[in-house]
């Protein structure tokens, strides 16, 4: 345990307050993984714990449910007075708490078993709950009833799923029937709450094992209901042997572990059940998919109240996933393309088309779109890329020579950008004055 986190319950402790680690940092512990995140539960009240630590940094903005957040050293720790709570409002938080002098109170209002443990300063385990046992059997329980769990925090849904996903575990056959029952709760929920855990599934090093328990769920019809309608869709292409769901998720898995690369992963082939059409042979093609899923993924992202930054990456990755000829690309070709896709986001289209490639059939060949990819980043430390204003002169210039301002000069600079673009070599701004002198005064 850090010397941080011993020093805060230790302080607690010699001033007549209980106190104890709680939560995911001990069950982190029990699965040999460090933690980086400590929360700690006390019988000290909130307005004790801020005289305690007041010459450390304070944050009082959950006071009203009894924590107080305290920087110590690298860490910000929430510090929560051990409490009972009272009904939920709407399937989301308690519509007030109760505080406690007791541990066993606190930890039977949480929800599953493998998050209800605590851990002394000495490092020894307060299991009342058998999460201990759980673990060691992979098993995701919730602490007392699954059907009042559910009720009083829909959010238990997504999190089950993701525990289940995050450590490959199962989920007990009670809480896995009502969550199947209850799915609909999560309707309930903020948008933000929504999107925040499934950020935190795109981001497990196996996404896929969360997903599938939603689609199982059909909890995913109730999170992304056109992403549902991929589940055991046939292709009916000789390009893919997997269903369309399962081709997804194995691009999921199979790009960085970056959200906004996986999102686009998880949305890339989101419209293709909407653009089939089959050729004479009976084979299953899908034009335009990738437009209108750009589209859709926008849709979807906004819905969540997700960041632009989120979204624009997002759209520009789904709407450009299938331009990858096999034939060679010129060097001018892959420069309009990082212009087009934005310097950050232009190698993860490469590692989005790779993996696309990958999840089709056995033995398609990827090695073109690795030396693509090689190849843009070389390109990447141009100034024509480097600098978005590339062009050594401007309209300034055009005016200079003669041009009046308006249309004409916007597409004299566009055409000097686009031979540029295909010979660098030419930014020089003598040689761009003559190439306009020569074209439009000719």
């Amino acid at each position: 345990m850090p010397d941080e986190i011993v020093y805060i319950l230790e302080k607690l402790q010699k001033h007549g307050y209980k106190s104890y680690v709680v939560g995911g940092s001990v069950r982190d512990y029990m699965l040999f993984k460090e933690p980086h995140d400590f929360d700690i539960a006390t019988s000290a009240r909130p307005e004790e714990i801020e005289e305690l630590f007041k010459e450390h940094s304070l944050s009082d903005i959950g006071k009203k449910y009894g924590t107080i957040v305290i920087r110590v050293g690298i860490y910000d720790v929430e510090i929560t007075t051990f409490r009972l709570e009272s009904d939920y409002e709407k399937n989301r938080k308690p519509k007030s708490v109760i505080f406690t002098d007791k541990l066993e109170e606190d930890l039977k209002r949480r929800d599953f078993t493998i998050n209800a443990m605590a851990m002394n300063s000495k490092g020894e385990i307060i299991d009342l709950f058998n999460g201990k046992d759980d673990l060691n059997k992979k098993i995701i329980r919730t602490v007392g009833s699954a059907k009042c769990r559910i009720e009083e925090d829909a959010l238990r849904i997504l999190r089950a799923i993701r525990f289940a996903g995050s450590f490959d575990f199962k989920i007990e056959e009670e809480l896995y029937s009502e969550i199947i029952k209850n799915r609909n709760l999560i309707k309930n929920l903020s948008p933000e709450r929504i999107k925040s855990e499934i950020d935190k599934m795109l981001l497990l090093d196996i996404p896929s094992k969360s997903f599938k328990i939603m689609a199982d769920t059909k909890v995913l019809e109730i999170v992304f209901p056109e992403l549902y309608k991929t589940v055991d869709y046939d292709q009916m292409t000789p390009y893919h042997e997997k269903t369309l769901f399962d081709h997804i998720l194995c691009v999921v898995d199979n790009v960085p572990k970056k959200l906004s690369i996986r999102y686009a992963a998880l949305f890339h082939d989101i419209e293709k059940p909407k653009t089939l059409s089959i050729d004479s042979y009976g084979i299953g093609h899908f034009y335009g998919h990738d437009d209108l899923g750009a589209i859709r993924a926008e849709d979807i992202l906004k819905e969540y109240n997700s960041s632009n930054e989120l979204i624009n990456s997002v759209k520009s990755l789904v709407k450009e996933h299938m331009k990858a000829p096999e034939d060679t690309m010129t060097d001018k070709a892959l420069r309009r393309l990082i212009k087009r896709v934005g310097k950050d986001n232009v190698l993860d289209l490469l590692d989005l088309m790779i993996a696309d490639r990958i999840c089709t059939t056995n033995g398609r060949d990827f090695e073109f779109l690795i030396k693509r990819q090689n190849r843009i980043k070389e390109l990447l430390n141009e100034d024509v890329i480097i600098k978005e204003k590339f062009l050594k002169i401007d309209g300034n210039d055009l005016i200079k020579l003669g041009f009046n301002e308006g249309k004409l000069i916007g597409e004299i600079l566009s055409y000097l950008e686009e031979i540029v673009l295909d010979d660098p070599s030419l930014n020089e701004k003598e040689i761009l004055l003559n190439v306009v002198l020569e074209k439009y005064r000719s």
